[in-house]
């Protein structure tokens, strides 16, 4: 269902586009053939329900044949180019979005209420003996100001095995108290050195803020997609480490952030993760790969360098072979994921 909405998201860009620069839209169909229903006909597209639900597509007149009217071989550059692109570009709203919802159902910190907020306290632990309780904020530590969880966590690190004063603000207390809490070296599992789970005090997210959190975020996600396998082939590591997956590994890392999803009653994990491949879907889809988008659009800019088209049946060629390619990549993908959930060796999720 996720890839589903990912995909046809990504198709009704083209089909968008595609018809408002008069190319033919034969089919726009939800799910991939054979053909179970029709739903309806408009302009000469057929809307149409596939038998095999996994996204979608938008099949235009003539993709290789410049010599049909209305194909999409026969339009325009710019128009080429626009319906190609607006497939990707879709699917960077659509991340976008999901991150601005992602960011208002999270909240933004509040910065009039410094510190760390206790979310639960380990019964037994250091910080049960000590008197702390659920809602109380941790504004210091050792007399070190406390301002992220990130703070916290690297002090107590710090301080295994010794008597730490934190300064803590009960609810509805103006005054912060000291309590002294002496932070385990080696506490049980699942457990903190001190037995507590952390948040930080949050506000409403503004509008603005939300849409500006899903643009940086889609940005973060082109940046970290490009950074990481150009940092692996500088240290030497192989471009595998990268954690390039198939179909099987994205089906079992999806289920893994909607069980975890389950455990914290949230779509939040489910909204940050959908959001992730749809911009993954967006960059794959630019990659200057034959039977890519991309791939089509480097044909496009090589016209417009040498003034001159590409023989259509040499692209289309081209573009077969590498469809080709793709597939084998993805059995081998799929191959090795296969094996390594049948071997328990795949890697588990937890919360985005």
């Amino acid at each position: 269902l996720v890839m589903g909405v990912i995909v046809f998201i990504h198709e009704l860009g083209h089909l968008i586009v595609a018809k408002r620069n008069k190319i033919v839209v034969e089919e726009f169909g939800l799910g991939y053939p054979p053909r179970l229903i029709k739903l309806f006909e408009r302009d000469g597209t057929i809307y149409s329900i596939n038998a095999i639900p996994f996204g979608g597509f938008a099949r235009m007149r003539g993709e290789d044949d410049p010599t049909e009217p209305g194909s999409f071989a026969a339009a325009s550059r710019r128009a080429r180019f626009a319906t190609l692109v607006a497939g990707p570009v879709m699917n960077f709203i659509l991340a976008a979005i999901l991150l601005a919802v992602y960011s208002m159902m999270l909240g933004m910190p509040d910065a009039s209420r410094p510190g760390v907020i206790v979310k639960y306290v380990s019964p037994g632990s250091p910080a049960a003996q000590a008197g702390l309780t659920v809602d109380d904020r941790i504004v210091a530590a050792g007399g070190v100001e406390i301002a992220t969880m990130q703070d916290l966590q690297e002090y107590t690190t710090g301080h295994q095995g010794q008597p730490v004063v934190y300064s803590v603000i009960r609810p509805g207390a103006g005054e912060p108290v000291n309590i002294t809490m002496t932070p385990r070296a080696n506490p049980p599992a699942n457990e903190g050195a001190l037995g507590i789970q952390i948040t930080i005090a949050t506000r409403p997210t503004r509008i603005w803020e939300a849409a500006w959190a899903g643009v940086r975020g889609v940005g973060e996600i082109i940046y970290l997609t490009f950074s990481i396998p150009a940092n692996l082939i500088r240290e030497g590591r192989p471009l595998g480490d990268a954690g390039f997956m198939g179909p099987v590994g994205i089906a079992a890392t999806t289920g893994g952030v909607v069980r975890s999803a389950v455990q914290v009653s949230s779509l939040a994990p489910i909204i940050s993760f959908t959001a992730l491949l749809s911009a993954a879907l967006g960059i794959t889809n630019l990659l200057p790969i034959p039977a890519l988008d991309g791939g089509r659009i480097l044909f496009i800019i090589v016209e417009a360098i040498r003034r001159k088209r590409i023989e259509p049946a040499q692209e289309g060629l081209i573009h077969l072979i590498g469809f080709g390619l793709l597939l084998l990549l993805v059995g081998l993908l799929t191959v090795r994921e296969i094996g390594a959930l049948l071997n328990g060796t795949f890697p588990t999720v937890g919360v985005p």
